[in-house]
């Protein structure tokens, strides 16, 4: 009985010793933080064809990459533009945004590219690539152009012209992908 009742203290003892050595702490009540929108990492980096600052705050974006080098990014620049008219006409939540391509050199290399299609759209200034990791949103093996990359307000890829190789490749798959999406907005608001 004598052991019992050592063996009793002893670990009534840790017990107490243990709770009083820890400390409690409060689950934080408060909601998550949102996410930042993609608007304010691309504050002060796009600007128009004539160099004046452009503010974009949109649902979705369209990153575009492409080359004045690139025979069928050159190609493409009629539809390019038809295709930004009737997006806006349609939607009005979208922006495309032009990012050049990895072999630009200076901010000259893209304007090179967007005077030569005269394009409607605004584009991510050559200095300010790093800061928004415009060239960085997909991790594929090489990004074929012309290229498109779709983003949600908050930067995050829904949809990408690329894939693992070329034969996944596929130019409006980002932009069908846009199309679905407003689509199915539409079908779910008649509901």
């Amino acid at each position: 009985m004598k052991r019992t009742y050592c063996s009793s203290l002893f670990f009534l003892l840790s017990v107490v010793i243990l709770l009083g050595s820890c400390t409690l702490s409060r689950v934080n009540e408060a909601s998550p933080a949102k996410p930042e929108l993609f608007s304010a990492t691309l504050e002060g980096a796009c600007f128009d064809l004539e160099g004046k600052p452009v503010n974009v705050d949109s649902d979705y974006y369209l990153i575009y990459y492409a080359a004045d080098w690139c025979p069928y990014c050159t190609a493409y620049a009629q539809e390019i533009k038809q295709t930004y008219s009737q997006l806006k006409k349609m939607y009005g939540n979208v922006e495309i945004l032009f990012a050049g391509h990895v072999r630009d050199q200076s901010n000259e290399d893209l304007l090179s590219f967007l005077n030569q299609g005269e394009y409607p759209f605004p584009y991510i200034r050559y200095e300010f690539r790093e800061r928004t990791n415009i060239m960085n949103l997909v991790d594929v093996p090489k990004f074929w152009i012309p290229g498109f990359v779709l983003l949600d307000k908050y930067g995050k890829v829904l949809s990408s012209s690329n894939g693992e190789d070329k034969d996944a490749y596929y130019l409006q798959r980002p932009i069908n992908a846009y199309q679905a999406l407003q689509q199915s907005d539409c079908i779910s608001c008649q509901k």
